[in-house]
């Protein structure tokens, strides 16, 4: 869909006074008439991180908890018993939100579906399957249990493993929007693709990865699977994309898509992602859709969903889109804004901006973000792959200048085939598995001396062994516009996955995770683990043997699969 695909499909309409976070409500079940409010949640001191979630949300979420005798608390608080965040958030960002060197003693970090699932169910059920993974450098207090220890390898074994694993430091997805503030860090590429130690867990949401390369709301998502899929042929990283070539929706599609970019600029992501999954089946479907029946034998789309296809079949039109709140394009507008996520384009609009102008001559920004006003039409007009190639042909030209045994390597939707591109991701590397040493700050001063390089995002970005740079550039020659460009080196023992990982999809590098961790393995951009092990709570506490992997081909084999050529992946 175009990046202005909703101010291009709502240019004029009337003021509709609608709340644009009612939508978060829908999720906590209210009180009947007359009902009791009760103390069930007596026992509960939380603390609600509001970053992703919602400060509507959050705030509702605040009321129930005190309704039902909960008592709202400080991070800080001795007495906190449970600290709530987003289902995205990892333990590390959440004591960067908190400002806390750890989490509290007695603390459970979890997920906002555990609460949602309390409110549902109208009692405080285990926090298992909903707790952040903390990475082992943080668990120095308290002492585990001897349950606990029976179940986990000993720190002799965990010496072992670990060195038989790819580096411990925490992998990066690759980033497109900075939103934290005041270090500004770049945020995952759209979807929320999310790295293996992200999510260590075999869940139902990994499940749903196979189909649909979306995960579900929070509570179907944390639930265990009983049993993996049987065949191959239900999962995404097993088929060629090339047959959703022809979208025979399109009438349908359209519309839906409007509708999922506008929860998607208002923070509901999960809607936004029950949508996708729709529009992903729709698209994939064989024939056009003719009949309520048959829209809801699509696996992806429920009864609701179908209803909104025949509406759409039998009048031409959703009325849903006529009552997207008027914030809806202000906000697609500001998130198009490099460095200003969901959560900033929210907070400018409270502030009472509605324009770029607004925005540009008020607005308090990072460097990033001055950046991004500064490329905003620049940053949107997608490139056409001739001028992607050239972008790596100038990349690899400066490097071959210091080494011409370096490999240099075009990804993404250029790897993919695709007409256009957003950006432009080279990977670069060597086959001696160490020349790759020392060419990164050399490569990036040689290409700003040339004025290639125009504007440092991230200058360097540190992920284990890899190094990245995410930046901007512009080719030599009049009338020309300045492109994103992101340069990842990478050791060649990591190469086979960092190349898989930064070609993508996004949807078919989640279902290639999903089906690697039903097998007990574990796949990232560093490397493919076997004989993995995961506690009884499928929490990963031994990261496995790493597996050699020196082509893209072996780790299809490795994982039971069928090749598939860059162009066959783009779900």
């Amino acid at each position: 869909m175009d990046p202005r695909g909703i101010l291009k499909a709502f240019p004029k309409r009337k003021k509709i006074h609608a709340n644009p976070s009612s939508k978060a409500l829908a999720k906590i079940p209210k009180r009947e008439e007359g009902e009791e409010a009760g103390e069930w949640l007596s026992s509960l001191r939380a603390h609600i991180v509001p970053t992703g979630i919602g400060r509507a949300r959050a705030e509702l979420f605040k009321k129930q908890i005190v309704q039902h005798g909960g008592r709202i608390c400080p991070a800080q608080d001795p007495g906190v018993t449970h600290i709530v965040v987003d289902e995205g958030m990892d333990y590390e960002r959440a004591l960067r939100l908190l400002r806390l060197p750890q989490l509290p003693l007695g603390a459970h970090l979890v997920k906002s579906a555990w609460l949602s699932l309390c409110l549902q169910e109208r009692r405080l059920v285990d926090v298992a399957g909903f707790s952040i993974f903390i990475p082992n450098r943080y668990l120095d207090q308290p002492q585990p249990n001897k349950t606990e220890q029976d179940s986990t390898p000993s720190v002799h074994e965990a010496v072992l493993m670990t060195a038989l694993s790819p580096p411990s430091t925490r992998p990066v997805s690759p980033p497109q929007k900075a939103e934290e503030a005041p270090s500004a860090q770049p945020q995952p590429i759209s979807d929320d693709e999310t790295s293996d130690s992200e999510e260590m867990r075999v869940s139902t949401a990994d499940l749903e990865a196979l189909i649909s390369g979306h995960y579900p709301t929070p509570l179907e998502g944390d639930r265990e699977p009983t049993l993996a899929p049987d065949h191959l042929d239900k999962w995404v990283c097993a088929q060629s994309s090339s047959q959703k070539a022809t979208n025979h929706n399109l009438h349908i599609t359209e519309k839906l898509e409007v509708l999922a970019k506008a929860y998607r600029v208002q923070g509901d992501k999960w809607r936004a992602l029950g949508y996708a999954k729709a529009i992903n089946a729709l698209k994939s479907f064989h024939k056009p859709v003719t009949s309520y029946q048959e829209a809801c034998s699509i696996p992806g789309i429920g009864k609701r969903m179908a209803e909104k296809i025949i509406e759409i079949l039998e009048s031409g039109h959703l009325r849903k889109l006529d009552h997207i709140s008027e914030s809806v394009p202000v906000l697609e507008l500001f998130s198009n804004i490099w460095g200003a996520g969901t959560k900033t384009a929210l907070m400018w609009y409270h502030q009472g901006f509605r324009s770029l102008e607004d925005i540009r001559s008020q607005a308090s920004l990072t460097i990033q973000q001055a950046i991004g006003l500064k490329h905003y039409d620049d940053f949107l007009e997608r490139m056409p792959r001739e001028e992607a190639a050239e972008i790596e042909q100038t990349v690899r030209e400066a490097a071959h200048a210091f080494n011409p045994g370096l490999l240099c390597v075009a990804c993404g939707s250029f790897r993919r085939g695709k007409v256009t591109c957003g950006d432009v991701d080279v990977l670069i590397t060597h086959p001696d598995g160490q020349s790759h040493q020392g060419i990164f700050t050399l490569l990036l001063d040689t290409l700003r001396h040339q004025g290639f390089l125009t504007d440092d995002l991230v200058s360097q970005e540190e992920n284990g062994q890899q190094k990245k740079y995410l930046g901007v550039c512009q080719l030599p020659g009049p009338g020309r516009r300045h492109r994103r460009l992101d340069i990842i080196i990478v050791p060649y023992s990591e190469f086979a996955c960092a190349l898989l990982y930064f070609t993508g999809s996004a949807h078919f590098n989640r279902s290639m995770r999903a089906l690697a961790k039903t097998k007990g393995m574990s796949l990232s951009e560093h490397a493919l683990s076997t004989d993995v092990v995961r506690n009884t709570q499928g929490f990963k506490v031994g990261p496995g043997r790493v597996l050699p992997t020196p082509t893209e081909k072996d780790v299809f084999r490795l994982l039971g699969l069928p090749y598939r050529e860059p162009a066959e992946r783009d779900w």
